[in-house]
């Protein structure tokens, strides 16, 4: 059994580091990788435990799939343990995770820079946590981190994170205000600094800036080495051409290795103390001379070039390592006895470092050094020819060394690169001293370079090989071993051997190297310089013997070392038989230099001078303990030489500095012993005096400054002169004295002695503080040593001293500079005084020296001074800061009120606040209070006027927050009651709320940019407080007695807007974000709530006075979406509520008498109503509130409205009306952006009717040009016209002054009602006008003219209105308009917005837009609908769903009975069929069913029936909207003898309208005259009106059907009627047909004839009043256009045959086009050739290809004939410029079936039971593959024409019954698959549909139009045939479209089975392509 136990603490956090997915198993608990996981329980190998992300699924899971985590608790959260700035890159990451897809979802350019930010936080993240990095590199990553961090944060418009030096996040609450603000400022530019992408260096810490260092790495050298050498590298002064620093040596062996094994794969070195200089000199190089360590000759060797690459491989053998020793070694010998060994020149490498230097980024690689050899020239010599070859880049052996630039002196450097610069590292020093020398460098170092030498010939005849040896040697001739270097890298040496030049008198060695001796024994040491001859030959060269001697004493007689510079030395021949080895020192009687000699020539005993030789050296000693000053020497030495004491004094200020700081203490010794036991006083004490002064300027020099600490620590620990107090005092004194006392003047008036004597002063008081600090010093030691018995007397001669300084202000003398001197060093001096004297009695004189001074007299310095005092000791003191601080004070608010130093005076307040802020300064308390009220409104008012945009104005803000941080409630009544006089109280209460309210608006520029959420949060956090406070002040003294609403009215603005500001609404922000503002600063808006909340309820009485204008601001408070917060503040609006109804309704600013009488209340809330509307519009408008903020508003006030018996009713009808509008208001706001324009003008227009429902004019208006605009920005300009016209309804025709609610900013000029009214009317005329509404333009015309006319007498503006009016007349005949189409639409579920959901609508179309095109717009604008395929209203599933169903059909107009005056009158079909599509509110459409009740079989035209409905919509169409709901819905049926009755009425009506059209227009086609006519004397298809005799027309039917028999008398009357409109139209034909249609016209009249016999003999002779003759027509058309049918076939159509109404031209051809000649000759070639029915070929015989010729010839021929774009046509057709606009149907219940034929046959195919009427609207149809879309969409536009297979045009009545009972809409082509692929069969929105094809063709040729077959009202069936379209859209360059409409009938021989889809037509062989 498995034994569970409690997991150990330690073990109860883990992360996933494998998938563990067992679902199969139970009770596992599934893991992916990077879960976190909390464990409960444990087991062997088994863990229980949870996610926790998901704490509710527990389960068990493998210990070995977990990885155990040490972790904190967080807030009852699981945390990993990790450091600050991971946890910190972990919660960064996962926030810009999100934001950075957002960024990439929507191509954001900044998303790669933020993805690079990541990708590097990452890897530094993983740096981080692997624990491997050192010390200094984690310090750089992490630097590196929070740099990314912050640039990332600043990227994406995040909170910028204040740090500090280091990279860690500050705790913005243990800092005060001004401290905050300057930590963001230094953020700033931190981030601004890391944007510019600087270097780590710039990323470090701040660097000594006088120091600098070169870090050099030796990596390889390619030469071919045959013996071993050392390499010398040094820095080199070009200009000078002398070396800087100290050589660094890397011995080099023969295999290409470091001889060292120090320095194997180690060479590198530090040049250190770099000054600025150095690095700026104009050419610096890096110098390495190559010397080689061997015999004279080189040796041949075996061995190639070699590279030191390869030292990684080598090993160093002991053999080799022994050899490698063979340089000058430790012991001063050559090496091995038995070698010959000698240094001999090899070569020299150097490189050009000035440009490294200035851009050391740029050469992060190696660098190569090109080297050259020696050959017969010195290595000098060789440096020179070097430096001077311009082809220095082409030499091949070159040195690769790694180079970088350190900034720091060397423990910096140590600490900030340990890698770089370990302990192994040497180091070499510039051979002089830093630019600062530093106190604890000690150096003693002599750099002796050998120059040159010059050795006569004695007994060779040819140069000496000369090797000069040198060493180090004591008073006895010994050597002092250890003391030379040639290097840093190479181990101390005894003696140096020089190189050795062949055959060379005059060698220029040039070699440098260092001496270092002890400082004991430097005076008792010389340097011996041996001089030898090296010999070629081996055994001859063990032979020779030294043959010169030289040497130089390091220490001169007078004390001082050897003087800087060149020495020649005298060479004295060494006579090796007499010289005598044992006495060692025996040369040093001699001379040692050429200047000594004084033309002697000394010798002695073995040694003898060589006259002609000489040795020269140069010395440099770079040492802190010796001197080469002789009169620094006698100032020291001053007590055995006391009568040069005066020179020497004088002498003091001619000592070099460096002398000087290396003897500082002992001359400072001196100074003050001569100063205290000095003899004569008068003479010595002034000088001693200046002495001390010079020597304090000379260490506070730049160079010297790091001496001032060695100066403090001699005061505070070496110096010992008791008594020196009194003299110092009785000296300064006096020089004050002397300077402020006038002296006489000369005769001629110039004063002798006063310059010297201010000069004197100036120089005292510059280094004042330091003669003060040895004052001070010295009474210290004196009263200790005394028990300071004698402070009385001391603090008397101090105030005395003190005195003077202000006497010396108060001197009329200028004495400026000492006074400014005074000024920058009395803190210091101060401070120092507090030892020795009484801080209150010093803070009074500080107080009386600054006071002294005049207020325009060194402003700066005496604001300086101040700054200063801030920060010493004396200004902590909490009593000497009762002193100081009023004064401080008061100097900052002159010069605030003068503007004057405004910076100086932000730094001194921001110190004072910085250190109040601090707990080790004592109380503070009056300090705050002395600070309000000296400073606070100045600075109120400094932040109040300046301009924000200056740099200042935050810092001021900053210091005001700052100082009302740490005012407390004492502090705010102190105040108050300093402000005595009630206005300035008042003053200051408007000044603080205006501030506080500018600070958090957002309609003024922000003083803190938004990322800085630490300060925001922080001033709002100091402002909330003050509120707090400011309220009770408020209460207290502007309430009672006297009210002042201005403040009351200024405090609730302040506060609402403060908690409204976006900065404090925590919903809006981030996880992230809002855990730390809440972590931090907690949600202050409850608390500011509550503080409104209580004030509001304060006001008692005088609550009405904010009723109206509080509305808003509390209204937007209570939209804060904080549940709590709202509760508190919506009983506010209740209350209000309440104050105005018991108002009084006689005094408006008060109660008045309502408390005693009832008579007086207002007993309404009207001005709250309409504020509440009127706000509530606004803010919810701009994204306040929610549907919660509703519900609540609702529910809260219904219970304040229910529990208070008067406003029960009122209030709860108020509430009401409230949360409809909310309701409204929201929906508006959400929909208002969405991309369906109807949703949006749907939503503005229900918030126009409940404005106009609640008579708030404004408002009304407001959204009538809100509706306007939305109209105009999608061109409904007749809907934009309508919409204007309900401004003008609510003016009036009169002059009366506009009132503010019914003004117009479009006419912003109109001033009255007449006037605004005229410009809107204008303004309707020309969108009614742009609309082509003329009519409607016309109606508003005539009320103008009745103005003009009738009031105003206006004639001028008459006459111009009515030419306009004119205008619109002859447009209504002349220009072409489209007839509007109408579609019902219905809208199932409840996925829609509310006001759609279960709706149903009438929408008008746009111009020429077909049903497929209106569908596709419809679902584009909803694309998660799905379009219905049935009519049949949706079950509950559907219409309760959340899903989304459209159901669209068309639907027709019926016209307005008002307008049936136009019935049986010859009037312009423009001018009806306006009439037939406008201003209609009733619509309808029908179904076909069938009914076999009727008797015979299905098909027999008695059982044809139809459903109609009829559509009432809410307001006419078309009006403001383009669609509008349905408001009552009736269906009825139509019986089969009705629906004859209609179809022969319209087509009766349809001849009428074309003889009226023919005899109008000379200019019109024939063919569609010809068409109609045929189709209905010559029925052969549909059988025309036979049918209806046969079905209708029978005594059997009147037997069966008794009730029809006046219709069947009203369907013979028609039939009658009929005759004599063929009659005419048959003449009129004659008339008009050429010459090719003859025998068509013989044909007509034949059958006409035959018609004609039959009707009248059954039915009687009928008469009609048209005429043929054209006087008789009325009418008279010019330019119309012609409703032309598109079959001209043989054979002869019903009248009931269908044509399409496919548009003919694109919408592209609105615009005005050119007239071009190809596309007329195109257009005008459109002719139809008759041919038999029998002859037409079916679909199926199109499957046979095997035609013959004659076949395929005549097919070709039919095709060309029918439809080819040849320019002979019959059809002549006029210019296109005469068409204004181009329709696509023409529609109306008189002309809308001129292509249809007779009515003789309603026969059609079967259809499915009569019952069932769910057939689809839209048949599904299988994709189309790729590639036949490729090859289709790759085809070239080309005109589709039709073939001869043409058979019959049904009437739309009988395809509609046949094809689709469902629906009687018409629709799209096939050819619009060739353009656009079909969508997925899932949402049905192909635009063609094949089962329900009542097409409407128009096609419009260069101006004319094939009007719609369909009648409005009527359908008909096909018998036989169906018919499909394809169409083609060509475009031609001249931008003219044309859409080509192809025909196909197909026979239906069997229709049980299902049609498959049609494909769509093949380009034709003909096809021409229009260019």
């Amino acid at each position: 059994m498995t034994v569970w136990s409690e997991c150990n603490a330690k073990h109860s956090f883990g992360i996933a580091k494998c998938n563990f997915d067992q679902d199969t198993k139970p009770h596992r608990l599934n893991l992916d990788v990077g879960d976190t996981v909390i464990i409960l329980k444990e087991t062997t190998h088994w863990y229980y435990g949870y996610r926790q992300k998901a704490k509710e699924t527990r389960g068990i899971f493998p210990k070995s799939y977990v990885h155990l985590c040490e972790y904190n608790i967080v807030n009852g959260e699981y945390c990993m343990q990790r450091t600050d700035i991971v946890e910190e890159i972990t919660k960064v990451l996962l926030e810009w995770g999100g934001i950075a897809k957002s960024y990439f979802l929507s191509t954001n350019p900044s998303f790669q820079k933020i993805r690079r930010k990541m990708n590097e936080l990452n890897n530094n993240r993983s740096a981080l946590i692997s624990g491997n990095l050192p010390l200094d590199e984690m310090r750089k990553v992490k630097l590196q981190a929070t740099a990314q961090i912050d640039t990332g944060n600043k990227l994406l418009g995040l909170d910028m994170v204040v740090r500090d030096e280091s990279g860690d996040i500050l705790d913005t609450n243990a800092i005060c205000t001004t401290e905050l603000y300057e930590n963001h400022i230094n953020a700033v530019q931190r981030i601004e600094k890391a944007n510019r992408l600087s270097s780590d260096r710039d990323m470090l810490r701040g660097h000594n800036k006088y120091s600098h260092n070169i870090l050099l790495h030796v990596n390889a050298f390619v030469c071919k080495f045959m013996e071993d050498s050392d390499l010398l590298f040094t820095l080199f002064d070009g200009d000078t051409h002398k070396p800087i620093s100290e050589n660094y040596v890397v011995k080099w062996s023969r295999t290409g290795i470091a001889r060292d094994i120090d320095q194997f794969d180690n060479n590198r070195v530090l040049f250190t103390d770099l000054s600025r200089n150095d690095l700026s000199i104009s050419k610096m190089y890096l110098v390495c001379y190559a010397i080689r360590i061997g015999s004279m000759e080189v040796k041949d060797s075996t061995e190639s070039k070699r590279t030191s690459m390869s030292i990684a491989n080598s090993v160093l053998t002991a053999a080799s390592r022994k050899h490698s020793q063979l340089s000058v070694n430790s012991t001063g010998s050559g090496g091995s006895t038995s070698e010959y060994l000698m240094r001999r020149p090899f070569g020299v490498a150097c490189k050009d470092l000035t440009p490294i230097i200035s851009k050391p980024e740029d050469f992060r690689g190696n660098l190569d050094l090109p080297f050259i050899m020696c050959e017969k020239d010195t290595l000098d010599g060789t440096l020179r020819k070097l430096i001077a070859n311009k082809d220095i880049d082409k030499i091949e052996s070159k040195m690769a060394v790694t180079f970088e630039v350190l900034r720091g002196d060397i423990k910096q450097i140590k600490e900030d690169f340990p890698r770089l610069v370990h302990t192994n590292v040497p180091v070499a020093r510039k051979m002089g001293f830093p630019e600062v020398i530093l106190p604890g460098d000690v150096r003693n170092d002599l750099y002796l370079t050998i120059c040159s030498g010059e050795f006569a010939r004695i007994a060779k005849t040819s140069e000496k090989n000369v090797e000069v040896t040198v060493c180090v040697a004591n008073e006895q001739g010994q050597l002092v071993p250890g003391v030379m270097s040639i290097g840093a890298g190479h181990a101390p040496i005894d003696e140096y051997k020089s190189v050795v030049y062949y055959h060379d008198d005059k060698p220029k060695w040039q070699e440098t190297f260092k001496i270092h001796v002890p400082i004991e024994e430097f005076k008792q040491c010389h340097l011996r310089f041996t001089l030898k001859h090296r010999s070629s030959n081996e055994q001859k060269d063990r032979s020779e013997k030294p043959f010169g001697l030289a040497y130089v004493r390091l220490m001169q007689a007078n004390g001082t070392t050897i003087p800087q510079g060149q020495h020649i030395l005298a060479v004295y021949k060494i006579d090796h038989k007499k010289y005598d080895k044992t006495v060692a020192n025996s040369y040093m009687e001699l001379p040692a230099t050429t200047a000594e000699l004084h033309g002697t020539k000394p010798s002695m005993s073995g040694l003898s001078l060589l006259p002609k030789d000489q040795l020269t050296i140069c010395v440099n000693l770079c040492s802190t303990k010796l001197t080469q000053s002789v009169s620094l020497l006698g100032l020291l030495n001053w007590s055995a030489h006391k009568e040069m004491l005066e020179q020497s004094l004088n002498a003091l200020s001619l000592v070099p500095g460096e002398e000087v700081v290396k003897f500082l203490q002992d001359i400072l010794d001196a100074l003050f012993k001569i100063l205290v036991e000095n003899d004569e006083p008068e003479k010595y004490d002034q000088l001693v005096f200046m002495s001390i002064i010079h020597l304090i300027e000379t260490v506070s020099d730049l160079k010297y400054q790091h001496f001032l600490t060695v100066l403090d620590v001699y005061i505070n620990e070496s110096f010992s002169a008791t008594l020196a107090y009194t003299k110092l005092m009785d000296v300064l004194m006096r020089n004050i004295k002397d300077a402020i006392t006038p002296s006489e003047k000369s005769a001629d008036g110039i004063e002798l002695e006063e310059s010297a004597a201010v000069h004197r002063l100036y120089k005292t008081t510059r280094y004042l503080h330091y003669v003060m600090k040895f004052v001070i010093r010295s009474r210290v030691l004196y009263a200790a040593m005394n028990c300071n018995t004698d402070y009385v007397d001391f603090a008397t001669r101090l105030q005395e001293l003190l005195q003077m300084f202000i006497d010396m202000i108060d001197c009329p003398s200028n004495l400026l500079k000492s006074e400014g001197a005074l000024l920058k060093n009395l803190h210091i001096i101060a401070t120092d005084l507090m030892e020795v004297f009484d801080q209150m009695h010093l803070s009074i004189s500080i107080v009386k020296i600054l006071e002294k001074f005049p207020k325009r007299r060194l402003t700066q310095s005496k604001m300086g001074c101040i700054k200063d005092f801030v920060e010493t000791k004396l200004f902590s003191s909490p009593e000497c800061r009762s002193i100081l601080l009023p004064v401080f004070c008061k100097h900052i608010k002159d010069h605030l009120e003068s503007n004057d130093e405004i910076a100086e005076c932000i730094n001194i307040m921001n110190n004072i606040l910085k250190l109040l802020y601090r707990s080790d300064v004592g109380p503070t308390h009056n300090d705050v209070r002395d600070i309000m009220i000296i400073l606070l409104r100045q600075v109120m008012k400094a932040a109040h006027t300046l301009d924000r945009d200056t740099g200042v104005v935050g810092q001021f803000i900053a210091i005001m927050l700052g100082i009302l941080q740490r005012m407390d409630a004492q502090h705010y009544k102190y105040f108050v009651n300093d402000l005595h006089q009630q206005d300035e109280l008042k003053h200051f209460i408007i000044e603080i709320l205006l501030v506080f309210e500018e600070l958090v608006s957002p309609h003024q520029k922000a003083v803190f940019p938004r990322d800085w959420m630490d300060m925001i949060m922080h001033q709002n956090t100091v402002i909330l407080g003050a509120l707090q406070q400011l309220s009770m002040v408020i209460t207290d003294y502007f309430l009672c007695p006297v009210f002042d609403k201005q403040i009351w009215s200024n405090f609730f603005q302040c506060s609402i807007a403060f908690l409204v500001q976006s900065p404090l609404q925590l919903n809006d922000f981030n996880d992230n974000k809002r855990q730390i503002v809440f972590a931090r600063y907690r949600d202050i808006r409850k608390d500011t709530a509550k503080e409104i909340r209580k004030m509001w309820f304060q006001l008692g009485k005088h609550k009405p006075k904010f009723v109206p204008q509080l509305v808003e601001p509390i209204l937007e408070m209570s939209m804060i979406p904080e549940t709590e917060l709202r509760r508190e503040t919506i009983p506010i609006f209740f209350d209000m509520m309440q104050c105005e109804y018991y108002s009084s309704r006689l005094e408006l600013e008060s109660y008045g008498d309502t408390k005693h009488n009832n008579a007086h209340h207002k007993g309404n809330f009207s001005e709250f109503k309409t504020a509440m509307i009127e706000k509530l519009d606004i803010l919810i408008g701009a994204g306040k509130g929610d549907a919660e903020y509703k519900e609540l508003f609702k529910k809260i006030m219904l219970e304040y409205c229910a529990a208070h018996n008067t406003l029960n009713v009122d209030g709860s009808n108020f509430v009401a009306m409230v949360t409809k509008l909310m309701d409204k208001l929201l929906e508006y706001r959400c929909i208002i952006q969405d991309e369906s324009k109807e949703n949006r003008m749907a939503c503005t227009f229900s918030l126009l009717q409940f404005y106009s429902e609640v008579d708030l004019k404004e408002m009304y208006i407001r959204y009538v040009y809100k509706l306007c605009a939305l109209q105009m920005e999608f061109e409904n300009y007749t809907e934009a016209a309508f919409t204007l016209k309900l401004h003008t309804e609510l003016l009036r025709w009169n002059d009366t002054e506009l009132s503010p609610q019914l003004r117009s900013y479009r006419h912003s000029n109109c001033r009255t009602h007449r006037e605004l009214k005229e410009a809107l009317y204008f303004e309707i005329m020309d969108n009614f006008d742009k609309g082509m509404q003329w009519e409607c333009a016309i109606d508003m015309c005539k009320v103008l003219a009745q103005q003009y006319e009738e009031e105003i007498y206006d004639y001028i503006k008459l006459a111009e209105l009515l030419k306009r009016m004119a205008q619109f007349y002859e447009k209504i005949l002349k220009e072409l308009r489209h007839t509007s189409e109408y579609f019902r639409v219905c809208f199932y579920g409840r996925g829609f917005p509310r006001l759609l959901q279960n709706r149903v609508y009438i929408f008008r179309g746009k111009e020429y837009e077909r049903h497929s095109d209106f569908c596709s717009r419809l679902l584009v604008q909803h694309p998660q609908a799905e379009l219905m395929q049935t009519l049949e209203a949706p079950g509950e599933d559907i219409t309760h769903g959340d899903g989304q169903y459209i159901q669209v059909n068309k639907v027709e107009p019926i016209m307005d009975a008002a307008f049936a005056k136009f019935n049986d009158k010859i009037i312009s079909n423009e001018i009806v069929k306006y009439f037939t599509s406008n201003n209609v509110q009733k619509f309808q459409f029908s179904r076909p069913f069938r009914d076999s009740t009727g008797g015979g079989s299905m098909d027999d035209v008695r059982n044809l029936w139809l459903e109609r409905t009829e559509l009432i919509t809410q307001f006419p169409l078309p009006g403001i909207l383009r669609w509008f709901p349905v408001v009552d819905t009736h269906t009825f049926k139509i019986s089969p003898l009705e629906r004859a009755v209609e179809i022969m009425k319209d087509t009766n009506k349809d001849i009428r309208q074309l003889v009226i059209l023919y005899q109008s227009d000379e200019s019109l086609h024939i063919n569609p005259l010809s068409m109609k006519l045929n189709g209905i004397v010559d029925p052969a298809v549909m059988g025309g009106f036979a049918k209806y005799e046969e079905a209708f027309l029978t005594d059997e039917y009147l037997e069966q059907h008794p009730d029809d028999k006046d219709l069947v008398e009203e369907l013979k009357e028609l039939i009658a009627m009929q005759i004599p409109l063929l009659n005419i139209a048959i003449r009129l034909h004659r008339q008009k047909a050429p010459d090719d249609l003859r025998a068509m016209q013989d044909h007509l009249e034949c059958c006409f004839s035959d018609m004609k016999q039959h009707v009248e003999s059954r039915y009687g002779r009928k008469s009609c009043d048209l005429k043929i003759e054209r006087d008789s027509v009325i009418m008279r058309r010019t330019n119309s256009f012609l409703p032309a049918l598109f079959d001209s076939s043989n054979n002869r159509l019903s009248e009931t045959s269908m044509g399409s109404s496919d548009s003919g031209l694109s919408k592209s051809t609105f615009l005005p086009r050119p007239p071009t000649n190809s596309i007329k000759s195109t257009l005008a070639s459109l002719s139809f050739n008759t041919r038999p029915l029998g002859h037409s070929p079916s679909t199926k015989g199109n499957k046979h290809k095997d035609k013959t010729p004659a076949k395929r010839r005549s097919m070709k021929k039919d095709r060309e004939t029918l439809s080819l774009p040849v320019a002979n046509c019959q059809w002549y057709t006029p210019p296109l410029t005469t068409i204004t606009s181009t329709p696509e149907k023409e529609i109306n219940t008189s002309v809308n079936s001129l292509a249809s034929a007779s009515n003789n046959s309603l026969s059609g195919p079967k259809t499915p039971d009569p019952r069932v009427l769910t057939e689809e609207l839209t048949p599904k149809r299988p994709l189309r593959s790729e590639k036949d879309k490729e090859r289709r969409l790759s085809r070239p536009a080309s005109i589709a024409t039709p073939t001869a297979s043409i058979k019959a045009f049904a009437d739309t009545r009988s395809l509609s019954e046949s094809s689709n009972r469902n629906s009687v809409e018409t629709t799209d082509s096939t050819s619009e698959e060739d353009i656009r692929p079909p969508p997925l069969p899932a949402k049905t929105r192909d635009s063609t549909d094949f089962s329900s094809l009542t097409h409407s063709l128009d096609w419009n040729p260069n101006g004319y139009s094939m009007l719609n077959v369909l009648s409005s009202n009527t359908t008909t069936t096909i018998s036989s045939s169906t018919t499909t379209m394809t169409k083609t859209s060509i475009t031609n360059n001249t931008y003219e479209y044309l859409e080509a409409t192809n025909f196909s009938i197909q026979g239906i021989n069997d229709t049980s089975k299902p049609r498959p889809p049609t494909p769509p037509p093949k380009p034709l062989r003909h096809s021409k392509h229009i260019p």
